[in-house]
């Protein structure tokens, strides 16, 4: 199995075309080069057998003795061309025996060693045997090789990015409707913005995708809107009891006579129907913004924003003898979004400061702009987040330590605003130092 690094697959396809193709490159270029020898020395083969025949045709026609004169002693026969690429020799042998073969042979000439492919053949005429040689320089046949090798060479590496280019190009066009699909769920930030069109395409298997996708689609919005109903109904069916016990519970304590036991009783059960309320109006909340019921067209400044809540915040700090900071360096802090959602969301920030900073302790805030973005930093002196605890924080009716009196909902309703705003909220924490919200507010989102 190729492991193949995590990235798009018309890169992974890429990868394995380029792969392959250099494979096949690396073996091509010693099969063409085993080839190619073989083609030269066939041809150098050829063409000195056909050079054979014509000798035997020319001494056919005019005899042995246009080489060899025997009547004045003459032996044999040489003849090299200027260059020394090849020769032919025609000598007297006393060898009787008949014969024709090709091999490759050392020459001297003019005290030079000189490698030649030879062919070698006897004949006999009149009774005589003559041997004929006929011969190419080795270098010649080289040089051929060279030159073919060359051309096989730079063919080969034409051929191979042509390929790669028709792969590319092809690879391209085969995925390019799969990526509009994936194009179109990242685009999708809830099911019923789902944009349910076929993209056409002749690949079944993303006919196929499509389908099932769809079909996955109408099946998650008919659960977020099963989901919303229900939290809506029973929202609403819970909080019309709930008024009515606490009306009662008023009206019982106002005309009945108690003992400061019976009222310190009466106090925690109103206490727990508005923990009760809340948790409910925050369910509900909850619902609401996940159906994207809130428009996001307001015009806020956050630094105001922020001046007011710390303004309703500050007798609780006062109480605890707090001090609470805040410094605001940005030159634009003008956020587009939902004004309530985003008072809940920095009041809840606040509030957790506050409540989990000790007596005496300090909370700070700074505001400021950071690479065209808003960014907000709330620290407190609390006890922090243990390490374990803090990937579960923003998850519903998750309470860590003391938190007694929660429901777990409040960073969830925090961490349910912000995405909905496309505000990135990261947390640092150290346990007995305290916790850092960092808010990044995307200007350019908006």
């Amino acid at each position: 199995m190729i492991l193949l690094p995590k990235t798009k697959l018309k890169n992974q396809l890429a990868l394995i075309n380029a792969f392959s193709k250099a494979i096949i490159f690396i073996v091509a270029i010693f099969v063409i080069s085993w080839a190619v020898r073989v083609i030269s020395i066939n041809e150098t083969d050829d063409q000195l057998i056909q050079k054979l025949d014509q000798v035997y045709e020319l001494i056919e026609t005019n005899g042995i003795d246009v080489f060899i004169d025997n009547e004045t002693n003459n032996q044999g026969f040489g003849s090299y061309n200027i260059l020394k690429e090849e020769y032919i020799s025609i000598e007297t042998s006393i060898d009787t025996l008949l014969y024709e073969y090709i091999a490759d042979q050392k020459r001297e000439i003019d005290s030079d060693i000189y490698d030649y492919r030879v062919i070698s053949a006897t004949i006999s005429v009149d009774e005589q045997v003559y041997l004929i040689e006929i011969g190419k320089s080795i270098y010649t046949i080289i040089s051929f090789e060279q030159k073919l090798k060359s051309f096989a060479f730079y063919l080969l590496i034409f051929l191979l990015l042509i390929s790669i280019f028709i792969d590319l190009s092809i690879t391209q066009i085969l995925l390019r409707p799969f990526g509009k699909i994936i194009d179109k769920l990242k685009n999708t930030q809830h099911p019923k913005q789902f944009d349910y069109s076929i993209i056409q395409t002749r690949t079944s298997d993303f006919m196929y995708l499509q389908e099932s996708i769809a079909l996955l689609m109408h099946q998650i919005e008919e659960a977020f809107e099963s989901e919303r109903e229900f939290i809506g109904n029973v929202s609403h069916e819970l909080l019309t009891p709930i008024s009515i016990i606490r009306i009662k519970l008023d009206n019982f304590s106002e005309n009945t006579q108690l003992s400061d036991d019976d009222l310190r009783k009466l106090y925690e059960a109103k206490t727990t129907l508005s923990r009760l309320t809340k948790m409910v109006r925050s369910l509900l909340l909850l619902s609401r913004i996940e159906n994207k019921e809130y428009l996001k067209n307001e015009n806020i400044v956050l630094s105001l924003l922020l001046s007011e809540i710390l303004t309703e915040f500050q007798d609780r700090a006062d109480l605890k003898q707090q001090q609470i900071t805040f410094k605001n360096t940005s030159k634009k802090d003008s956020f587009k979004g939902n004004s309530e959602l985003l008072r809940i969301l920095l009041s809840n920030l606040i509030s957790n400061a506050i409540k989990y900073t000790p007596e005496k302790g300090s909370v700070s805030l700074s505001l400021e702009n950071e690479k065209g973005n808003i960014v907000l930093n709330i620290s407190d002196d609390g006890p922090g987040i243990d390490q374990k605890e803090r990937p579960y924080i923003f998850d519903r009716f998750k309470k860590f330590g003391k938190q007694k009196e929660s429901f777990g909902l409040g960073l969830a309703l925090v961490k349910q605003i912000a995405d909905y705003h496309s505000i990135k909220i990261d947390v640092s924490s150290s346990q007995k130092i305290g916790t850092h919200f960092h808010l990044v507010f995307s200007i350019k989102a908006d």
